[in-house]
């Protein structure tokens, strides 16, 4: 062998000893800007007693950045992601249909330095009746108890968070984006920034109100058989929503079976306002709390609110635009956003990674002590 052949074999292998090792080091790289998404069990005695015979545990998934378990004595900033009517803890880490799948967004965003690394929280607030609205409710059991109380306490017991409000965020969508909302306005010793992607039930306007011929068929249930489990039409859609919201705001534990009072009633063949009903939905509806948690909301560090340009839900463009106006008559700092292009859920992830998380970001205190 030629001294000359000798030494380019020789620049060969350095070469390919070189290439091999960035190869690993760059996988390493990737594998160390992971998070890791736990799923876990929850006590939850605030919905003990509840008439829907739902469990006193419910489902949490929890996502923990890629430094989590790289840097010990850190501690991170939650963000507490709530789901829609019909969803549950998987909602937002699980693959599939209705569900967004975005531990990998996350770890793109955080582990290329897009966004800085947070703790999401992800938990459940199904019912027997699709969504519990994360309300208090003498039927459905207490969930703004259960949010508030046994799901911040068990995950700043377990986890190394920035246990404080200015460091916990709160989010949802639809349903979710009314819970975190209310949550938000009702409780700025916990929560200090909301933001809210196409929420419902702001306001008992559009598609919610008496002129939406569902009503008819709800107030004529005489059994919780008849309400849909899995609902396959718009009509079956809002006849189990009703049924929730209607749990949820106007519980009646002596009203068997469905335990509810409803906000309309029929005379004559009219669907007419049953005043009294009416009036306790309001009174859980953002756009009539406004004037009472005015002072709770110029607490909050950021609120953002959104719906898509085609957003199907007639009640949420109107009662979300009427917000923002009953916000910013009251001078509360918010943004408010109707996107290009979106309707109730094709953009949900997009929002996530283009405005959601990057708010968060922003607004958090990551000061760690």
């Amino acid at each position: 062998m030629t001294t000359k052949r000798a030494y380019t074999i020789a620049i060969n292998i350095v070469l390919l000893t070189l290439f091999i090792s960035l190869a690993l080091g760059q996988e390493a790289a990737r594998r160390a800007a992971s998070g890791k998404v736990i799923e876990v069990r929850v006590a939850a005695p605030s919905l003990k007693g509840n008439l829907l015979g739902d469990p006193v545990e419910q489902s949490v998934a929890i996502y923990l950045p890629p430094g989590y378990d790289t840097s010990p004595s850190k501690r991170y900033p939650t963000i507490y992601l709530l789901h829609g009517f019909g969803g549950d803890s998987k909602t937002w880490s699980g693959e599939g249909p209705s569900r967004f799948n975005i531990p990998p967004l996350l770890d793109s965003m955080m582990g290329g330095g897009r966004i800085r690394e947070m703790i999401v929280v992800a938990p459940s607030a199904r019912n027997a009746y699709g969504g519990s609205f994360y309300s208090n409710s003498a039927v459905t059991g207490n969930w703004e108890d259960y949010i508030c109380r046994d799901i911040v306490g068990y995950v700043d017991a377990n986890y190394r968070t920035l246990a404080r409000s200015s460091s916990r965020g709160i989010a949802g969508h639809s349903m979710g984006g009314y819970g975190a909302t209310v949550l938000g306005m009702k409780h700025p010793e916990i929560f200090s920034a909301i933001y809210a992607l196409s929420p419902c039930c702001f306001g008992l306007e559009g598609d919610l109100g008496e002129t939406n011929p569902v009503w008819a068929r709800v107030l004529r249930l005489t059994a919780r058989e008849q309400v849909p489990r899995e609902p396959r039409s718009s009509e079956d859609f809002f006849t189990t929503a009703f049924v929730a919201l209607s749990a949820a705001f106007s519980p009646n534990p002596g009203r068997a079976p469905l335990y509810t009072d409803m906000p309309f009633h029929e005379r004559d063949g009219r669907i007419q306002k049953n005043d009294a009903v009416y009036a306790k939905w309001q009174s859980k509806m953002p756009l009539y709390m406004v004037e009472d948690y005015k002072q709770n909301l110029l607490r909050l560090r950021g609120i953002f609110l959104d719906y898509g340009q085609k957003e199907e839900f007639s009640h949420i463009r109107s009662a979300t635009s009427s917000l923002s106006k009953a916000l910013a008559d009251r001078q509360i700092p918010h943004v408010f956003e109707v996107y290009e292009g979106g309707n109730h859920g094709n953009k949900v992830r997009e929002r996530l990674e283009t405005r959601l998380l990057g708010f968060f970001s922003d607004k958090l205190d990551f000061s760690n002590p």
